[in-house]
């Protein structure tokens, strides 16, 4: 039946997949929703589809796969750029992606779908990565999940989970990260991104007049990592002028693992 050889060769797809594959069918139609119905396909959402028969009955959709099929123009960012650079620390259950789509957030399978909306004053750098299994994702550029990551903490897993993580970036392009950070024109990012920078600055080769620059474009202050409202024991970081959730050594020792 073409249908049963579709579903052992497709594992994600989407009801406009199905269509191209079967038009104006209204039998296959009618039995892929009795294929749902009788637990052998699964619908994450209106529209998109999971194989659970043949091989797939035995081996769980990538959750990247699942996302691809929801927003065909996902660059995936935050937690999941983290994982598919892998320096992920913690293990997330919780994919996120920019996309210009309109798509909803989505739980499946355990896992947590949170689509992002594209920021339209400001270009995302990306780059196609290409994992173990062979599959190619579009995934935001190890300086652009670095500034993501410190913009947005509590989108990274919070803050000991974002220093823990980016400390896995062996190789940054420095001026590209400065570079970003300024296009989001935020102070507070610029004095985070000046702390951790100056933490890291013998691992990364941050120079001297780098540092300078970001410490004198702080005018304002004070700033937080993170917000101020999460703040419980805050340390003080006078040249950055910024609150730190943790005293500071900790908080370096995060990044020195």
């Amino acid at each position: 039946m073409a249908i049963q050889e579709y579903l052992n060769t497709h594992q994600v797809f989407t009801a406009d997949d199905f269509r191209r594959a079967f038009p104006a069918s209204r039998t296959n139609r009618n039995l892929l929703n009795r294929a749902v119905t009788n637990g052998h396909v699964d619908r994450p959402k209106r529209g998109l589809y999971v194989s659970r028969v043949g091989a797939y009955s035995r081996s769980s959709a990538s959750p990247f796969d699942v996302a691809l099929k929801a927003a065909d123009d996902a660059v995936f960012c935050f937690t999941s750029a983290l994982q598919l650079h892998g320096v992920l620390h913690n293990v997330a259950f919780l994919t996120q992606f920019y996309t210009a789509r309109k798509v909803a957030p989505f739980d499946y399978a355990d896992q947590e779908y949170r689509p992002i909306r594209l920021p339209s004053s400001q270009a995302i750098a990306a780059l196609g990565l290409f994992t173990p299994t062979g599959h190619r994702y579009q995934v935001t550029t190890r300086e652009q999940t670095l500034v993501d990551c410190l913009d947005r903490v509590s989108l990274a897993g919070g803050p000991e989970n974002t220093l823990r993580s980016i400390a896995g970036f062996r190789h940054l392009d420095v001026d590209a990260v400065v570079e970003i950070a300024e296009r989001c024109s935020s102070a507070s990012l610029q004095a985070r991104l000046g702390w951790v920078l100056e933490a890291m600055a013998a691992y990364w080769g941050v120079a001297g007049d780098v540092l300078a620059a970001l410490a004198g474009s702080l005018t304002g202050g004070p700033y937080y990592f993170p917000p101020a409202a999460e703040l419980k024991n805050p340390s003080w970081v006078n040249r950055w002028k910024l609150y730190l959730p943790a005293p500071e050594p900790e908080m370096i020792a995060w990044l020195n693992q």
